[in-house]
């Protein structure tokens, strides 16, 4: 657990938010000042692309302890240290002896990928804590625990309001592990599975159904344009069958042939041990889904790493019982690596650098307005200063739908991009906002533009003048 806090929350709060995470932090803020939590958006529009859970869980963190780059990222660091935790416990309750459990979180803690997903402000250590939950209630409902199919359901309804699909992983997981077993139409019948399916239903078609008939096209880009293009979309050129396997090759370290190792270990153990056969399920059904859907994307790998991490464990167990100082020596490692993350914390590029100072220069002069109004590039061209702005600034920001003139009023502050200021002054002036016979075109704009950087343009409509 220690190790777990420093890797994923020393540092991660020493850089500004850009990117997703910057807009994920937005729309949780965008609650806490609105007070709506049930029609998500993100600067004015609205946003269609990830369930509630997150934004809910950090807008409680920013109502209670303010919105800051820290409490940004505070649940989803907070959550990973849970996740290291939960393996931990998963591990005891599969395999015999600490030891397995101990070298299992030991692997996902230090892994790379992990540590970089669950620092920052994203999604997955939200769903990971779901699928986890899901996996050990499936291995309970076998034998040991049929009410557990209760809490299969409880772990589908977390894990859909956390990230959609990827939050029925373990009732794929459990449906396998029932027939294999030979309890399928026990526990689908019982009324276990019944309270299950209710729970899951119940946290999760409140909120889809406010979703859809709120007239803002959800179901489609939803369920057509997330869901349904990920799974049966357009392919990415050079992202064929194999290449998740070639990003494990090329990322997964040093744990990849430990864990690869692991793997036959577990399969030599498939007819002894149910704990080998559900993680062996579980790795097998997430490889076979992530490889077939069209869209491919580094972070949908993350709900493969605690299994990886579980098989790594499996085998740096079997050594440890020859060299039995090993997992001590890992632990030094592993504190040293930990150290070097809290010592130094996060990088960014020279130009995420430059484009973040830019965002917030202008942004600690946005005060005092109820909206600032950004136009459409702002918000989406890249890069996306309209998610830094989100963000930082103290005033909620706009994007306009079409030309900001339409949204335009006297006294009103307008955020532009420098390479279409021209233009957007031109159509502030031919809507009256600006006076037309100002003594030249340079006249008007030095009246307007309050602030300028090399990518940003600060404009304020002026107020009528006094009679």
């Amino acid at each position: 657990m220690a190790l777990a806090a420093v890797f994923y929350l020393a540092r991660a709060a020493k850089e500004p938010l850009d990117g997703d995470p910057a807009m994920y932090a937005t729309i949780a803020r965008t609650i806490v000042r609105t007070g709506e939590w049930t029609h998500l958006t993100f600067n004015g529009d609205p946003y269609l692309n990830k369930p509630p859970l997150h934004f809910w869980l950090n807008a409680l963190v920013f109502r209670g302890l303010g919105a800051s780059t820290f409490t940004a990222t505070l649940v989803p660091g907070l959550l990973g240290v849970v996740d290291v935790v939960l393996l931990y416990v998963a591990c005891r309750v599969m395999f015999p002896g600490r030891q397995t459990a101990f070298a299992a979180a030991l692997v996902y803690v230090t892994t790379p990928e992990v540590v970089h997903w669950s620092r920052g402000v994203h999604l997955e250590t939200l769903v990971t804590f779901w699928v986890l939950l899901g996996v050990l209630a499936a291995f309970w409902s076998v034998r040991q625990h049929p009410a557990a199919t209760a809490l299969v359901g409880v772990a589908a309804g977390g894990g859909w309001l956390a990230k959609g699909p990827q939050g029925l992983f373990p009732v794929a997981l459990a449906l396998l592990l029932w027939l294999r077993e030979g309890v399928a139409r026990r526990r689908i019948r019982s009324w276990w599975a019944l309270a299950g399916v209710i729970i899951a239903l119940a946290a999760a078609v409140p909120w889809l159904w406010a979703r859809v008939s709120e007239g803002t096209g959800f179901a489609g880009a939803y369920f057509g344009g997330q869901i349904g293009n990920v799974l049966f979309g357009r392919r990415v050129l050079g992202r064929g069958p194999l290449w998740y396997l070639v990003k494990l090759g090329r990322t997964y370290w040093p744990w990849l042939p430990v864990a690869a190792a692991g793997l036959v270990i577990l399969g030599r153990r498939w007819r002894s041990s149910l704990g080998a056969r559900a993680w062996l399920l579980y790795t097998a059904l997430v490889l076979v889904v992530i490889t077939f859907a069209a869209g491919k994307k580094s972070r949908y790998l993350f709900q493969l790493y605690p299994a990886l991490a579980v098989a790594a464990g499996t085998a740096l167990a079997a050594a440890a019982e020859r060299v039995p100082r090993l997992l001590t020596w890992l632990v030094g490692a592993a504190v040293a690596a930990a150290l070097a993350v809290g010592i130094v914390g996060d990088h960014v590029s020279r130009a995420q650098a430059l484009h973040s100072r830019e965002a917030l220069e202008v942004a600690r002069l946005l005060d005092g307005d109820d909206v600032v109004l950004i136009t459409r590039e702002t918000q989406w061209g890249e890069p996306q200063f309209g998610k830094i702005l989100g963000f930082y600034a103290r005033p909620l920001l706009h994007a306009c739908h079409a030309a900001c003139d339409e949204e335009a009023a006297p006294g009103r502050a307008l955020v532009a991009r420098t390479d279409e200021l021209d233009a957007l002054l031109g159509r502030l002036k031919s809507a009256g906002l600006i006076a037309a016979d100002a003594a030249s075109a340079a006249t008007a704009a030095d009246a307007v533009v309050v602030a300028r950087t090399a990518s940003l343009a600060l404009v304020r409509v002026p107020r009528p003048a006094a009679r």
